[in-house]
């Protein structure tokens, strides 16, 4: 593969313990926004470059079967410490998550201490020590000047908010509008954020938070009015606040709830259906989802359908464990579920 890709997600690598709600455990997978992100795109044909930040330890077999799977990563920097970002997901019957053992103790299986790493808080998305360990493993662009000089559609992946802006700033002083930015907001870094953040939303064509991001975005939105709590009803209306500081649009995802995506110049909002498939790992769907999108970008030049193409990209990642079953699907399986995705929107649109 060439290493003049035009897709690029830029984000982080990282070793995954999942425990499912019904006891099953996945120690030490394969993960990471990024990676997630990158194969979203891959499934599709596309070439894509993965860059990140890994440890010296971090499994090179890993990186053999993300290269041999078509995708480049040149634009993966090693660094001479140990490979400390890892991820937890316990999950819920209800599709939520956690990764504070205290919350999961009830949930977890009696041997599983046994199997995971219960013990260690870096595992603690947005706690202290994770803060600081997040940023030696978030990419800096002007590395890969000439990977980003050829990229014409970048995922961010959540990563300390001041790495994002100079990213994204970076990209559009050298690409300006040749390039599609789509970012994902990191929930955790945004109580270190008191305010909307005016000069990353400049920069970002398509915002895609979750739920739960946009939730905790709305209560800064909300700030300059009053000091309570973001009302259920404000959630949404603060996205049309967001939307309005630069972003083409602004797509929330929910899970198994679909996607709700709000456009520049469009009053309402528009739904976007989940492909229907058993859920196995939700782990990385909404990484697969930006990256899925950002193909559907290129090939449609519609963010309508874009969402599609990432509904579809979701869909693969959550029927196995980790993302590397997911590197095994061709074009023609995804454009099938495409088809399929774009009848049942077809007749949403019409019961509407």
């Amino acid at each position: 593969m060439s290493a003049a890709s035009p897709f690029l997600a830029v984000g982080n690598c990282t070793l995954d313990d999942v425990v499912t709600p019904d006891g099953q455990i996945s120690p030490r997978q394969l993960g990471g926004n990024a990676v997630y992100a990158a194969a979203g795109m891959r499934l599709w044909g596309e070439d894509v470059s993965l860059v990140s930040v890994i440890g010296c330890d971090y499994p090179t077999t890993w990186l053999e079967q993300l290269a041999g799977a078509g995708i480049d990563v040149s634009g993966i920097t090693e660094i001479p410490d140990s490979h400390l970002l890892r991820s937890r997901a316990f999950y819920f019957p209800d599709g939520s998550r956690t990764d504070r053992i205290e919350e999961a103790r009830d949930l977890l299986p009696a041997h599983a201490g046994e199997v995971i790493d219960l013990k260690s808080e870096y595992t603690d998305t947005g706690s202290p020590l994770h803060r600081r360990i997040w940023p030696s493993f978030c990419p800096d662009l002007t590395q890969f000047a000439d990977l980003a000089g050829k990229a014409s559609y970048v995922h961010l992946a959540p990563g300390p908010l001041p790495c994002s802006r100079a990213n994204a700033t970076f990209l559009k002083e050298l690409r300006g509008d040749q390039v599609v930015i789509t970012f994902d907001w990191p929930w955790w870094d945004w109580d270190r954020e008191a305010e909307v953040d005016f000069a990353l939303l400049k920069k970002i064509d398509y915002l895609l938070p979750s739920i739960e991001e946009l939730t905790i975005h709305a209560d800064a939105v909300f700030s300059a009015d009053n000091d309570s709590k973001a009302e259920h009803g404000q959630v949404f209306e603060a996205a049309r606040r967001l939307l309005a500081l630069g972003p083409s649009g602004i797509g929330v995802k929910m899970g198994a709830r679909g996607l709700r995506l709000l456009l520049q110049g469009e009053k309402d909002w528009i739904q976007i259906p989940t492909y229907p498939t058993e859920a196995v790992d939700p782990t990385g769907a909404g990484d697969a989802f930006c990256g899925g999108f950002l193909v559907g970008m290129a090939q449609t030049r519609d963010a309508r359908q874009a969402a599609l193409y990432g509904a579809v990209s979701a869909s693969f990642i959550i029927e196995e464990f980790g993302v590397l079953h997911a590197l095994g699907v061709d074009a023609d399986q995804a454009h099938s579920r495409l088809r399929h995705l774009q009848r049942r929107q077809g007749r949403q649109d019409l019961d509407a």
